[in-house]
């Protein structure tokens, strides 16, 4: 998208608006100014970290951090006490009603995918979740429904391999207790605004509304959990839509060999390497744990997933097997964070690649979006609520193309929500909540559009030539 084409988007918002509505805690944590410098990850003098949350209960629903937090473990979402009409709609101003919704979400609390190749001095426990794992005949077929058989991970004490293996009841990732329980509160909350308050949801699910997860278990438990929260009496098995996992289009599924190329690319760029250099030391520190594996040193990620899980879910931060009175501190793992914080950004918003590289991560799904956004514009869509369970690295592309200002790390239930607004006797204008408030991106805070600007916004991160694409 070039200068001329964005000319007329720009025009429609106000900067001054813009900051207005950000100048509160929101503006600070989830869209903090120095983001871009390494200075924001290696600052980690006293209360610099304070407006951020990456701690929880092992059974807490969710954390009690005032609202517009950036809550890592239980992102904030839509909930009645908060959510605000559109101005416009407030204001009265326009006549509108509330007539698609799409509500993107990542899943909810879990265990790590990350062990620490230095080995886990604290295994997690699963005992207190039930895994289930059957399938039924189809609910027309007379044959007997089946035994409502659970997961329940146990290491045995012959196994050869078990030695080097964190011991644990998990099967890594694994859903949490507290993932589960938080799923439920985030459906209530849901309910509470788009059921209760605008009376927008149908009391039960039927065929206006469409529910997709990801091929991953997590993301089909935590679409358990929280529909439950938005229809807890509703009877009866719901559909959970899937894309077969060599061809799913989210969670970086299908085949695409361009997009490790330009990571790769992206990732030997003179800033990546900076940022590498001004973590050295905070790589050094940890050591003991990351046995100077590449995969714990060339990136955030490892030890932010690691430390993350165990915090989130009522763990402490490790320490070295061999030496327990070597731990992780809180100040390192406030640094790590800070560091997550900037690779999101890079990744999908910085980095002179980052609409290429986010065409060949999310550029399918993104598509997808437009098309359920055109059908609402073309009086054919049938659906009016489509609910989508997925990742944090579905997340962080859409909202990157969508233009917002910083991008942290989505956490934990992280969530984007697309509202179409039909305005009586004229148009459908459309506004983007990120975690319950308005985005604010490049082109302003996304709070009342024209639906047609959203889809020109979305547009060039949905190339039609994506296979070729992938395979150049």
């Amino acid at each position: 998208m070039n200068s001329r084409t964005l000319g007329p988007i720009m025009a429609l918002f106000s900067t001054a608006a813009a900051l207005t509505a950000t100048s509160n805690v929101l503006y600070k944590t989830f869209y903090p100014a120095s983001i871009n410098s390494t200075g924001w990850y290696t600052n980690i003098s006293p209360g610099s970290f304070n407006d951020s949350i990456y701690q929880a209960d092992t059974y807490s629903s969710a954390t009690n951090a005032p609202y517009g937090t950036y809550d890592y473990c239980s992102m904030p979402h839509p909930r009645a006490d908060v959510y605000k009409l559109p101005e416009p709609v407030a204001n009265k101003s326009v006549r509108a009603e509330l007539v698609y919704l799409q509500y993107i979400q990542r899943h909810q609390r879990r265990t790590s995918y990350n062990s620490l190749p230095g080995g886990e001095n604290q295994p997690y426990d699963c005992d207190n979740v039930e895994a289930f794992l059957y399938a039924s005949p189809n609910g027309g077929l007379p044959q007997p429904q089946p035994m409502q058989v659970f997961g329940k991970t146990y290491t045995d004490p012959s196994n050869p391999f078990a030695a080097n293996y964190v011991k644990s009841t998990c099967q890594l990732p694994q859903i949490t207790v507290g993932g589960v329980l938080d799923g439920f509160q985030h459906g209530k909350d849901l309910w509470s605004v788009y059921g209760e308050k605008l009376g927008f949801l149908p009391p039960a699910p039927n065929s206006k509304t469409w529910f997709r997860s990801s091929e991953s278990v997590l993301t089909q438990q935590s679409a358990g959990g929280v529909l439950r929260g938005i229809w807890p009496y509703h009877t009866g098995p719901v559909p959970l839509h899937q894309q077969p996992e060599a061809i799913d289009t989210t969670n970086e599924s299908f085949d695409c060999d361009r997009r490790m190329t330009v990571l790769q690319e992206i990732e030997n760029t003179t800033e990546w390497q900076a940022h590498l250099e001004a973590a050295a030391p905070l790589f050094i520190s940890l050591s003991w744990a990351s046995q100077n594996e590449s995969d714990f040193t060339f990136s955030f990620n490892s030890f932010a997933d690691n430390f993350q899980a165990r915090l989130c879910n009522g763990y402490n931060l490790p320490c070295n097997v061999k030496n327990l009175s070597q731990c992780a501190t809180m100040a390192q793992a406030q640094e790590i964070f800070r560091g997550g914080d900037w690779e999101w950004t890079y990744w999908y918003r910085t980095n002179p690649q980052a609409k290429l590289y986010t065409q060949t991560v999310e550029g399918p799904f993104i598509a997808e979006i437009i098309q359920r956004l055109q059908a609402v514009q073309n009086g054919t869509s049938k659906i009016i609520y489509e609910h989508d369970f997925l990742h944090d690295n579905d997340i962080g592309p859409i909202a990157g193309a969508l233009g917002i200002t910083a991008l942290r790390w989505p956490g934990m239930g992280s969530n984007i929500a697309l509202e179409l607004w039909k305005v009586q006797g004229s148009s459908i204008f459309a506004r983007v909540l990120y975690s319950g408030q308005p985005m604010v991106t490049i082109y302003g805070t996304l709070d009342w559009i024209p639906l047609s600007q959203l889809i020109q916004i979305l547009q060039p991160y949905a190339p039609k030539d994506i296979v070729q694409i992938c395979n150049s």
